[in-house]
This record gives structure tokens, sequence and C-alpha cells, in this order.
């Protein structure tokens, strides 16, 4: 049941199926370059997170049995969630800056940018792993060493990936994700089936598995040496990065906490059972977010370059009609082929997650959505402005959760995340506003409203096969919305 969008197709519906109503680019007017563009870089990082999700969702039943003991285990879950937390902390977001300003410039500012972030880096994560090291000494930590090499690993990764992304190497840095993925897995096969190393050799196959893709790639590519020399002047660039950067920060501590926060209401309002049955259905929601990760760092690099051509407005809105159809179409089919495995992918313990899947995965839509118009601080370069929806948004999911968990448990809570999310995305709709308009396609009701019904017909007990076919009209109909007879025969044929 699972549909996926090839790059032709991809670049038919942006091309042809006029998105964006009476704003839309006319087909007598077509931009092939920046829509292959933006079609060959969903195709490269399409390949590279499942590549490496399904390596890492594989390697989940190799792990509960070579690590008989959960609380082991929980650690390292611990430890490498709190890397991926401290990793913008670590490097003040600048990691993140870089792809803006690497993007659009010439050889002469990118070396700039490089040795700005290569001093910065130096600097400031010097001191802070000084005090992470203190800090060590001072409370009793497990595995100190490795959950601090972890931490360098996690981060050293994520800053030479996005110097390869900044530097229009999209296929080096989703190779690096995938080569990260087999990695951990191979040497977790050696450290910990066979050389027996238990939960040290887990942090070992994480650390050496991010350390060793980023050494064979300066090696092969030499990114950091073609674009780092001591001989520019770096200072005002460096604080360029950081206007830009810190203030992208709450946003990301913040969806921190409402990825990880609502666990916590749960198991404040419903006890540890039932927030074990909601993590399963939070574990199977990152399904969507994934794919929403996929449509946003393509949208970022399209939006990044295209954000001072001619049509800005009429293509945007077209992207816009083409993400939110796509992430509907990914949330009817996901959820139903979902809920007919699930009897086969849960134990019946966990049974009663089923019900939590459809609503979490439109709050992964809405989320993904809110994320679309974050574009308009990136592009522009006023990211002090995504400050203000970031804070609301939290304080609204905290305010919900204090009111409706208690009422309605891991319900309230979803209906807290739904409530939440909905004003964040409303919030940078408007405001965005300032850098560019984006008016959806009229037809998006259709999809829209299927999305409605589906939604409720998941509440109807139907037998298997009914189910199947209720999931299979919806998808029919959302497709009905597009003119594909007409789309077919612009497909070039070699």
């Amino acid at each position: 049941m699972c549909i996926v969008f090839s790059r032709p197709h991809l670049l038919l519906l942006a091309k042809r199926s006029n998105f964006g109503g009476k704003n839309s680019i006319s087909v007598n007017t077509p931009t092939p370059s920046r829509w292959q563009k933006f079609a060959s870089d969903v195709g490269i990082y399409t390949v590279g997170n499942i590549g490496a999700k399904l390596i890492t969702f594989a390697l989940v039943p190799f792990y509960t049995h070579f690590i008989p003991d959960t609380a082991q285990f929980g650690y390292f879950d611990i430890c490498l969630t709190a890397a991926f937390l401290l990793s913008p902390l670590l490097t003040l977001n600048v990691y993140n800056g870089i792809v803006r300003y690497l993007l659009d410039a010439d050889r002469q500012a990118r070396q700039r940018v490089t040795t700005a972030m290569v001093q910065l880096l130096l600097r400031w994560m010097t001191a802070c792993l000084a005090v992470l090291v203190a800090l060590s000494f001072a409370f009793t930590i497990a595995h100190r060493w490795l959950a601090l090499a972890l931490v360098v690993s996690v981060t050293l990764s994520d800053c030479y990936g996005q110097l390869a992304r900044g530097l229009g190497r999209n296929k080096v840095f989703v190779g690096m994700g995938i080569a990260t993925a087999f990695l951990v897995a191979t040497l977790s096969v050696v450290l910990v089936a066979w050389m027996r190393m238990g939960i040290a050799g887990v942090f070992l196959a994480n650390i050496l598995a991010r350390f060793l893709p980023v050494v064979a790639v300066e090696w092969r590519h030499r990114l950091l040496a073609r674009h780092y020399t001591r001989h520019t002047g770096w200072h005002e660039q460096a604080r360029e990065l950081l206007r830009y950067s810190v203030p992208l920060l709450p946003t990301i501590v913040i969806w921190w906490v409402l990825a990880f926060g609502d666990r916590w209401f749960v198991l404040w309002a419903a006890g540890p059972e039932a927030n074990g049955v909601y993590a399963v259905a939070a574990r199977f929601t990152g399904i969507i977010y994934t794919f929403a990760v996929i449509l946003q760092q393509a949208w970022q690099e399209t939006a990044i370059l295209q954000y001072d051509s001619d049509g800005r407005d009429k293509f945007f809105s077209q992207i816009f009609s083409i993400y939110v159809f796509v992430l509907i179409t990914i949330i009817v089919a996901y959820t139903a082929a979902l809920h007919l495995a699930y009897g086969w992918l849960v134990d019946n313990n966990y049974a009663a997650s089923a019900h939590y899947i459809f609503p979490m995965a439109i709050a992964a839509g809405i989320y993904s959505i809110a994320n679309f118009f974050e574009m308009g601080y990136q592009c522009s370069k006023q990211t002090h402005r995504a400050m203000a929806p970031s804070i609301v948004t939290g304080i609204v999911n905290v305010c919900a959760n204090l009111v409706l968990a208690p009422l309605w448990g891991c319900y309230g809570v979803i209906a807290a995340s739904l409530l939440s999310f909905t004003v964040f995305a409303l919030y940078r709709a408007i405001d965005t506003r300032r850098y560019f308009v984006v008016q959806p396609d009229a037809r998006l009701i259709v999809p829209v409203a299927v999305l409605a019904v589906f939604g409720a017909i998941q509440y109807v007990h139907l037998s298997t096969w009914l189910y199947a076919l209720t999931g299979a009209m919806a998808l029919a109909i959302i497709a009905a919305a597009l003119p594909w007879s007409r789309l077919w025969s612009h497909v070039p044929h070699h």
C-alpha cells in the first residue's frame, strides 16, 4: 500500500499539474532546472534516509538478543539521545548556518565560511568539552569516556555532513549516512556478537561508524582541505554565522521538548504501562517524520537557491501544494498498511497503540507543514524571528498537556500535540508572508477531506478486506484530484 514517487513523476507533478491556482507557473513557461534539482534532491535523500533507517531498524532485535540487560541498553539509548541534543548546543548550531551561507556562495566566500566554521567549532567545542569532562568527574557516569566520545563523534559527523550539503555534494552527504548505518551494523556484529564486548561494543560501533566516514570522505574529496585557509578574514563571517545560527537554537530545543516531553506527560497522567504502549505508537509514527525530513532537506536547498528568482511565490506555491499532497498520501497509505499488519508486528499487550497512530501521524504532518514555512526565516537570514513561534508553541503544548493529559490520558497528550503544532503552523504561515506568499491549490481540499473521512474510519470496526478496500479507494480519490492522463502524455519516451 506504500506509494513511492519516482523522480520523473515528481517532476511532472510539479511542472504540469498547475499547482498554485491562478498564480501557478504556466505550462508554456517551464523551468526545468529548478524542478529537476528539487526532484533529484528528493530522490537522493529518499535513498539515503530510507536505507539508513532500514539498517537501524533491523538492529533492534540484534541488540535485544545480545544485550539482555534492558537497563544497559536503555542507558546507551539515553546517551545517544543526549548526543543528538547536545550536538547543536556544542556547535552553537553553526552547522545549520553553513548550509545557508555556502549554497549560494562563490569560492572565496566558501573559504571564509568554512574557515569561520572550523575556528568557531574548535574554540567553542573545546570549552564545552572541558565542562563536560569536569561534570563527568563530579558525577558518577558509567562509561564516561565512551559517552563523551559518542557526543564528539555525532557532532563531528553532523558538521561535516552539513558542510558537504552546503558545498552541493548531496551524494556525499547521503553516502555518509548510509556508510554510517552500514558500519554500525557491521561493527556491532564484530564487537558485540563476535568479541562479546557487550554495551561497550555498542558504544564503540556507533563511535567508529561516525568517525570513519568523515575520515574517508575527507581523504577522498578533501572538502576541508580545499576550502579552509588561514589567510582569509573569517572573524566578521563568524559573527554573521552566529547571528544566523544562534536564534534557531530555541526551535531545536523546543522540538526535543515536544518530541520527548510527551512521554513524561503520559507517564505522569496515565502511568508506566500506558507510557510503554504510547512509546510503541511513537516509534511507528517516526516513519512519517523520516519522510518529512526527506522533503524538508530537498526543500531547504531549493528555497535558498530560488529565493531571489523570478516567479518565486508561484514556484513556492506549487512546491507547497505538492508537499502537502505527498504528506497526505504517505499518511493515508502508511497508516492503512500498518493497520492491516499491526497484529503481526506487535504483541497483544501493545495492541491498544494502534488507535494512537493515525492522530499522531496527523500531528507529524502538521509539524512538517510548519517546517515548510521556516524557510522564510532562513532564506531572508532573519532567523531571530523564528524564536517567537517556537516559544509560543512550547507554552501552548505544556499548558494543553497539563489540562488534557489528566482528563484523557494518552489521547489528551496527542490532542495537546495536535493543538500546539496547529498553532505553530498557523503562526509561521502568517508571519512568513513578509518573505513569500503561498497560495495553495484549491484541489487540495479533496485529499484533505479524504484524510478526515479516512481518519474517522480508523475507529470503526471493519473486516480486513473491507478496510483494505477503503484504503485503496481513499488513495484512488486522492490520485483522481490530479490530471494523470494529461500528465502521462508529457512523459518523455526514450
